[in-house]
C-alpha cells in the first residue's frame, strides 16, 4: 500500500488521499484486527508540532479506500496502533472517547465519524514486546469488561448508516478521478493511484474545483503512481508554475515527498530521442528504424515482424500521435493522439482511432501520456488485438 504524504488541517478545510486498491474484509470481533502503524505517518514530518487532532485528522484523510485491504471488526472501524509513548499520550489528550477492555488489559482511544470521514478510528499502544503499562490520567475513561462489549457500543445501525452515505458520496465525488486512474492502470506503466479530494471543491481552498491536476512518478514502465489533486482556476495556475504537482503539494501542505531535484520539459530532450527509440522498439518486439526530425517533432519508425510497423510521432507532451500499420498499408489501422478535435470525449484532448480510414471508425478516449516508455502497454495490447483480427 502507498500512503499519502502528510495530510494537514488548514483553518476548517479538509483533505483527503484514496488508494484504490483490493476489496476489505471482515472479521469477528474476538480476533485481532490489522492494526494500521501511525508512526508511519510522523516519519516524514520536519520537526513540526503535531496535535492528536491533527494526528487523527491524518488516518481520517486516508480512510476511503485505503484501508480496504486490511482485515477489519467491523467494517465502518478503522484501528491502528503506535509504539511510541509521546504519541500515545497526544491522543489521549486529544481523544473524545477513552476506553478500557478488563478482560485484554487495553486502552482504546476512539474518535467519531464526522461528514469528511465515515469512519469511526480507534487507537492502541503497544510496546516494541507486546502491550505495556503506561501513564494516563484515570479521568474520562471508561471501563468495559470485554471487547465484545466495547465493539458493542460502536455498531450502531446510526453508525452504519453514516459509513454508507458517505462512502456513496465519496464514490461519486471521485468518480472521474476514479475513471482515470483505472483507465492508467489498465493501459500505462501507472500501478498505484492517490486521488486527493478536497470534499467537492478546491483542495487549497473553499472555492469550486474546475479541473484536477496531475502528476506521474516512476522510475519503470510497470510502477508508476498518478496523484491527482482537484484545484480551482487560481490554484491550478499556481500548479502550473511548479515542475511537477509534486512540488506544488509539498508547498501547499508545508511537507516534504523526498523527491529529487525536479526540471519541467514540455517535451522528450532531443539528446535522449535515440535512446527512447531503442528501448520502445525492444519492448515492442521490433526494431530500430528512422528517425527524422520534423515541423511537429520527432517521427520513430520501428519494424515489426511481418511488415507491420509504429509510427511514433513526438512532439511535445500534449502534441503527440501513435501509429501502427499492417503489411503493405498506406493508412494507419490505429492511432492514438492528441488532436483537440473531439472536446465530447472525456480526458479530452486524449483519444484513440481504431480503423480510422473506415466510415465506422470507432472513437474512444485515451489514458496515454504522450511518452511511450509510460504508455507501453496499450501499444502492445494493441498491436497484439489487431493482429488477431
Amino acid at each position: 500500500m502507498i500512503v499519502p504524504s502528510r495530510l494537514q488541517q488548514s483553518g476548517d478545510k479538509h483533505y483527503h488521499g484514496i488508494i484504490i486498491q483490493q476489496k476489505e474484509t471482515a472479521m469477528p470481533h474476538t480476533q485481532m484486527p490489522q492494526l494500521f502503524n501511525i508512526d508511519l505517518l510522523l516519519e516524514e514530518l520536519q520537526d513540526e508540532v503535531v496535535t492528536g487532532e491533527t494526528l487523527d485528522l491524518f488516518v481520517a484523510s486516508l480512510a476511503f479506500k485505503n484501508f480496504d485491504g486490511f482485515a477489519r471488526r467491523l467494517p465502518f472501524v478503522l484501528e491502528s496502533v503506535t509504539y511510541k509513548a509521546v504519541t500515545w499520550q497526544t491522543l489521549v489528550d486529544a481523544a473524545p472517547a477513552k476506553f478500557r477492555i478488563r478482560q485484554t488489559q487495553e486502552e482504546v482511544l476512539v474518535f467519531a465519524q464526522t461528514e469528511h470521514c465515515g469512519c469511526v478510528r480507534t487507537y492502541r499502544y503497544r510496546h516494541a514486546q507486546g502491550i505495556g503499562e503506561h501513564d494516563s490520567a484515570d479521568m474520562g475513561w471508561c471501563a468495559v469488561s470485554t471487547p465484545e462489549t466495547f465493539y458493542a457500543q460502536l455498531d450502531t445501525p446510526a453508525a452504519a448508516a453514516v459509513f454508507h452515505a458517505w462512502q456513496a458520496w465519496m464514490t461519486r465525488a471521485t468518480a472521474e478521478q476514479a475513471a482515470m486512474a483505472e483507465g492508467r492502470f489498465e493501459n500505462t506503466a501507472v500501478s498505484r493511484s492517490i486521488i486527493f479530494t478536497g470534499v467537492g471543491s478546491c483542495l487549497a481552498c473553499k472555492a469550486p474545483s474546475v479541473a484536477s491536476a496531475r502528476t506521474t512518478l516512476s522510475s519503470a514502465t510497470d510502477n508508476g503512481l498518478l496523484i491527482q489533486l482537484p484545484l480551482c482556476a487560481q490554484h491550478l495556475q499556481a500548479a502550473q508554475e511548479y515542475p511537477c504537482v509534486a512540488l506544488f503539494l509539498e508547498t501547499l501542505f508545508s511537507i516534504s515527498l523526498g523527491l529529487p531535484e525536479v526540471e519541467r520539459r514540455e517535451a522528450i530532450p532531443d539528446e535522449l530521442i535515440a535512446s527512447l527509440h531503442a528501448m520502445v522498439a525492444e519492448a515492442l518486439g521490433g526494431t530500430v528504424g528512422t528517425a527524422l526530425k520534423r515541423k511537429r517533432g520527432w517521427h520513430l519508425r520501428i519494424a515489426l515482424s511481418d511488415g507491420w510497423h509504429w509510427l511514433l510521432r513526438l512532439h511535445t507532451l500534449m502534441d503527440y500521435a501513435y501509429m501502427l500499420y499492417p503489411p503493405g498499408a498506406s493508412k494507419e489501422i490505429y492511432r492514438a493522439d492528441s488532436a483537440p478535435d473531439h472536446p465530447d470525449l472525456p480526458f479530452f484532448p486524449d483519444h484513440e482511432h481504431e480503423r480510422p480510414s473506415k466510415k465506422n471508425e470507432e472513437i474512444a478516449p485515451s489514458f496515454l501520456y504522450g511518452n511511450p516508455l509510460l504508455d507501453l502497454k496499450r501499444l502492445q495490447r494493441v498491436e497484439k488485438d489487431l493482429r488477431r483480427a
